[in-house]
């Protein structure tokens, strides 16, 4: 059953993502970070989509702030309870432009909330629980990204960015699950 073998996963990195400490976590990311700037997809994009981590994700922090100094556009996830849908907001200031939302995780503003081309994207970061080297994604449980990953334009790309253990053989998927083109992991 998907269900099940999907909730076993979970349960399992979850516990990993719990004993990991926060020094590690750093260095994977750092590493994970590095291997993401190296790419060519990376390099050339202008309009990137990053996801604003929660406090067991790779933390996309550092690049997020890199590329506003770089002159790129920058666009985050606002989840918008309503429709039960994932928004993407372009940010100009993380300082200003974002506050703790949901799940204590930072998230756009109100005010700075208006409606963005998918057209224009070029590059979406995307979280996960777990991973396959086919880019099978298992995320929370909310089909978020899921939803949103469907409703992207074939030229955008997505990479999903995880640890080492968040790495599976194969992730069980439905015909609900979105995958993602490319996984950046610290190994």
């Amino acid at each position: 059953d998907v269900h099940f073998e999907k909730e076993k996963i979970r349960e399992a990195v979850r516990k990993e993502l719990k004993e990991q400490s926060e020094k590690l976590k750093r260095r994977k990311s750092d590493l994970i970070l590095g291997k993401l700037r190296r790419r060519s997809e990376f390099k050339k994009s202008m309009v990137l989509m990053f996801y604003i981590a929660a406090p067991d994700e790779v933390d996309t922090k550092p690049l997020l702030l890199e590329a506003l100094r770089e002159g790129r556009e920058v666009v985050v996830p606002f989840i918008d309870r309503n429709t039960d849908s994932l928004i993407p907001v372009q940010i100009r200031d993380p300082e200003t432009d974002l506050r703790p939302g949901s799940y204590g995780i930072l998230e756009p503003k109100r005010d700075v909330i208006c409606s963005f081309d998918l057209n224009r994207l070029d590059l979406v970061l995307v979280p996960g629980i777990a991973f396959d080297r086919w880019g099978h994604r298992l995320g929370r449980g909310k089909g978020y990204y899921d939803r949103f990953l469907k409703t992207l334009p074939p030229h955008v790309k997505s990479f999903g960015l995880a640890f080492d253990f968040q790495i599976f053989k194969l992730v069980p998927t439905n015909d609900f699950d979105a995958s993602v083109d490319r996984v950046i992991t610290n190994r």
